[in-house]
């Protein structure tokens, strides 16, 4: 079963089913359920046209996508006809024809929660923001999780192109409604002992913002929603794994505290400059700086290795250059977050329409 939830997705509805049914999976073997989800538009109709099963969700005081997950599992599951195992596709989205072969290919393998490469849609329209975004999918969907895998490691779920077996939603039924529900589920999966599988095959691909507005309101949701989970789940996690002497647990802890890449590398260059300024006052040895420099030299390496591993078009190289200014809008991101967050705040971000896929 593969659910599409959707909050007033008319614009890009129809191009997310038209990818689900041109799967190379067998197409009597799965079946394509969209969510509308509070939506004051035609969503459910052009769904409904589509030749989809569409559920209809009216719940305007309980907003958000983790809430419509767990709304429609509730349902799904608790049917005599249970489907093995449910598929999340965002609804703005364009699947690879090969991305429910790939996810289910690992199922069968005995992973019972499998994440799939989730990139953005970008074409040679698409703006610098944008390809500035699509380098930061690349880098910390496939680099990161292809490494991970590589080394026996979990993964993260990220929203879109996600796979959980029956027994897994009964067992931990979806309990992530903050605006990161993704990394929150992702956290309580790890404590119940549950790995999460990167699928290098699947594919699926989402717009990025379409204004600068939007990015910001996204950027907000994603950071501060990460620093909630870090505030309220790093605890229990590190606990966790010095209770059970759990490997697997001590590793989760460090993947949330590890920082986004753009704080990393405000935090290095700001270190760099006091141990510069302690040198020049002569109250710390020359020495000092090196951490410092080593920093600033692994953080270029591993977006320039990364970026060629994972296959960047040239577009995201040209638009890299741009990253300076891009760290600029990170700390207005930060500021803004310590003047307060709500985590269950929930935003619909416009998103850029590109001609392209993955």
């Amino acid at each position: 079963m593969v659910i599409v939830p959707a909050h007033d997705e008319e614009h890009l509805i129809a191009r997310c089913i038209a990818s689900l049914l041109r799967q190379t999976y067998p197409r009597e073997l799965y079946q394509v359920l969209v969510v509308s989800d509070n939506c004051s538009d035609g969503t459910a109709s052009i769904a409904e046209a589509a030749g989809v099963d569409v559920m209809v969700r009216d719940e305007p005081d309980a907003p958000g996508k983790g809430r419509a997950l767990r709304w429609a599992a509730d349902q799904l599951l608790s049917s005599r006809d249970a489907p093995d195992a449910l598929v999340v596709v965002d609804a703005d989205s364009v699947a690879d024809p090969n991305l429910l072969s790939a996810l289910e290919s690992e199922f069968r393998r005995g992973h019972p929660v499998v994440q799939a490469d989730y990139t953005v849609l970008i074409d040679d329209s698409s703006s610098r923001r944008n390809q500035l975004v699509a380098a930061g999918f690349l880098l910390f969907h496939r680099v990161r999780f292809s490494g991970r895998a590589r080394l026996g490691m979990s993964a993260n779920l990220v929203g879109n192109g996600m796979l959980f077996s029956r027994a897994v939603l009964m067992a931990n039924p979806w309990s992530a409604f903050t605006g990161v529900e993704d990394l929150e589920y992702s956290i309580s999966l790890r404590l119940a002992g549950v790995p999460i599988t990167f699928a290098p095959g699947a594919f699926v691909s989402g717009p990025g913002p379409a204004t600068r507005a939007s990015e910001v309101r996204q950027r907000l949701r994603w950071e501060g929603g990460r620093f909630h989970v870090v505030r309220t789940r790093l605890a229990e996690i590190v606990g966790a794994a010095m209770r059970q002497r759990d490997l697997r647990l001590l590793d989760a802890a460090l993947d949330l505290a590890t920082p986004p890449l753009g704080l990393l590398t405000t935090a290095v260059a700001a270190g760099f400059m006091g141990a510069a300024i302690a040198i020049a006052l002569g109250i710390a040895p020359a020495w000092s700086v090196l951490p410092w420099l080593v920093a600033l030299g692994a953080i270029p390496a591993f977006v320039v290795i990364g970026l060629k591993a994972a296959g960047a078009p040239s577009t995201v190289w040209t638009a890299v250059l741009g990253a300076p200014f891009f760290l600029g809008g990170k700390l207005f991101t930060y500021v803004s977050l310590a003047r307060g967050f709500d985590p269950n705040r929930w935003d619909r971000t416009d998103r850029a329409i590109a001609r392209t896929g993955r």
